[in-house]
């Protein structure tokens, strides 16, 4: 079992520690909804449009339909080139056959460049692959009639898969990003009371952090999607989102910091870690339900001014703390969290424009 662990952790992309069964089947529940509603779609329109080969739509679909609109446009963009290139280079291959009569000569010649371009630019690979698909499927009649239905197809796929992935079942990314940010502070929390926990090494901490880590990516994936979904600039028409991805950064560099110090001092004894972490707890914890109000879709910024006064007051002086690494890291988790505070619980997004 320890082995079946290690293996899938090492190859398969797997959820972070500790996330719940909903977090990990929803998504990919949607996703398998809108690669299915994809294909199906692809389907239809390539039978309204009596291609020959719809085939060719329906993998394009299935390839091109991604979790989120950033990833299906950076596919799209990948194998609309990767087509062009590769129907250029399947041209040149038909030419060459008519003119010279041989059958794989010109496919190795125009295949060797495209492999080259592939090695330097991994996201021109769909070239290789539409040159087999244009040249080397057997066909009848005119060499090019083929190829251009094929090519045909390939568009229709793609642009469903565009259409699906803006219309069905689109997840907001809004939503998506200040859940993740909640559940990002929560692990920093869980963090901490591990390095204050006797039991816990510091690798385990840092198997912590990386998990951290992993949902930061998230969140950025979150921002950049919601970028794409309007026209209008992310920071004028929501700066709160805009700045979410690097407070967070910043906070979660701290913690990792203040972890370190904290698990330190417990090793030379200091015994007042325990209402430190409960100040840094509490402000971390009120953090994240903030985030987590934003998911009723309400706009407001909850402008609290005793609560995230409360937030502040909680935490420890510095002048409390008499080992100077900790009065250090403790100086910048205040600094990055009055940051946190001023953007995510006030709503004045000014706050993180010197980060």
């Amino acid at each position: 079992m320890n082995f079946m662990t290690r293996l899938s952790r090492k190859w398969l992309s797997i959820p972070p520690r500790n996330s719940s069964w909903r977090e990990v089947m929803r998504p990919a529940t949607r996703q398998t909804i809108r690669v299915l509603v994809s294909v199906v779609t692809a389907w239809i329109v390539g039978s309204l449009m009596h291609l020959q080969e719809t085939i060719w739509a329906l993998v394009t679909a299935l390839i091109v339909t991604q979790s989120s609109i950033s990833q299906t446009m950076t596919t799209a963009r990948d194998q609309i080139s990767g087509t062009l290139i590769g129907a250029m280079a399947g041209v040149c291959a038909v030419v060459l056959e008519i003119t010279t009569g041989l059958r794989w000569i010109p496919f190795w010649i125009m295949l060797a460049p495209l492999v080259f371009l592939t090695a330097i630019q991994p996201t021109l690979r769909f070239a290789c692959i539409t040159l087999m698909i244009v040249y080397l499927f057997p066909s009848h009649g005119s060499p090019f009639l083929p190829m251009i239905t094929r090519l045909l197809a390939i568009v229709v796929g793609v642009a469903v898969s565009i259409v699906v992935s803006f219309f069905i079942l689109h997840s907001s990314a809004r939503k998506q990003a200040f859940h993740t940010a909640a559940r990002l502070l929560r692990r920093m929390d869980q963090l901490l009371k591990s390095a204050l926990d006797q039991n816990t090494g510091w690798t385990a901490i840092e198997h912590q952090n990386d998990d951290c880590v992993a949902l930061l990516k998230e969140l950025e994936d979150a921002v950049t999607e919601a970028r794409r979904e309007r026209w209008a600039e992310l920071e004028t028409r929501d700066p709160v989102l805009a700045a979410l991805p690097r407070l967070m950064r910043r906070l979660m560099n701290d913690t990792m910091l203040v972890a370190r110090a904290i698990a330190t001092g417990r090793a030379a004894g200091n015994t007042g870690l325990l209402p430190l972490y409960k100040g840094l707890s509490h402000a971390l914890r009120a953090l994240a339900h903030c985030c987590e109000k934003q998911l009723s879709g309400n706009s407001s910024q909850h402008k609290n001014g005793s609560e995230d006064e409360e937030i502040l007051d909680l935490l420890p002086r510095l002048e409390e703390q008499t080992r100077p690494e900790m009065r250090f890291v403790m100086s910048l988790f205040r600094e990055d969290l009055e940051r946190v505070v001023g953007v995510v619980m006030r709503g004045d997004a000014s706050a993180a424009k010197d980060l």
